[in-house]
């Protein structure tokens, strides 16, 4: 699989971007998002890619993060979910909040996108419900001194022991951890916060 392209970006609009590798231009696919961030035409850039062969071609898209490719092959499991669905709710959301949209079934604010109605909308809440508790903790705990896939490996453990998202949830906003931890000792903090509230 094509994971990423890094090269010099050629041109860039909020649907796509071209970006030249070794003589070779590759037309990417972009969320709307991205485009703000991207730099100056002329400028040396990493791209994370996805490669989705048609019949009659090959569609490459790409994203900041290899976090947000994931999002995005994950919304593409979901029946009815196409590319341009898929692209439009990064586009609108950020990993956060479309984590936090489908997991609580806020369907007013899921529907605010284009392409999503009622009836996607709750497809999207019914597939992956289950599947989007570790992607609520991607933003914010870059903030402090505990990176967001460590606390996505303490939200898994602390699942697995039976603890509910909410709790979690509610632990991870109460504790404000600035100093550096590793997954052990972050797992132990939240634990003893849980086990006092």
């Amino acid at each position: 699989m094509l994971s990423y392209l890094q090269g010099t970006l050629r041109e860039c609009s909020p649907q796509h971007l071209i970006v030249e590798v070794m003589g070779l231009g590759f037309y990417v696919h972009i969320p709307a998002s991205f485009y703000f961030d991207l730099p100056p035409p002329g400028s040396p850039v990493t791209i994370h890619t996805f490669l989705q062969l048609r019949d009659d071609q090959a569609v490459l898209y790409g994203f900041r993060s290899g976090e947000e490719r994931k999002f995005f092959k994950m919304l593409l499991s979901v029946s009815g979910i196409g590319p341009r669905i898929a692209l439009a709710v990064l586009g609108h959301l950020s990993l956060a909040e479309a984590a936090a949209a489908i997991a609580q079934a806020d369907k007013p604010t899921l529907t605010t996108i284009p392409g999503i109605g009622p009836k996607i909308a709750r497809r999207l809440v019914y597939e992956l419900k289950e599947k989007i508790a570790g992607w609520q903790s991607k933003a914010g705990a870059g903030d402090e001194g505990v990176t967001a896939d460590q606390w996505q490996d303490v939200q898994q453990a602390l699942l697995a022991l039976g603890y509910s998202l909410p709790e979690i949830t509610r632990a991870k906003k109460n504790l404000h951890i600035e100093e550096p931890l590793n997954v052990d000792a972050l797992f132990k903090k939240v634990l003893l916060f849980l086990a006092k509230h």
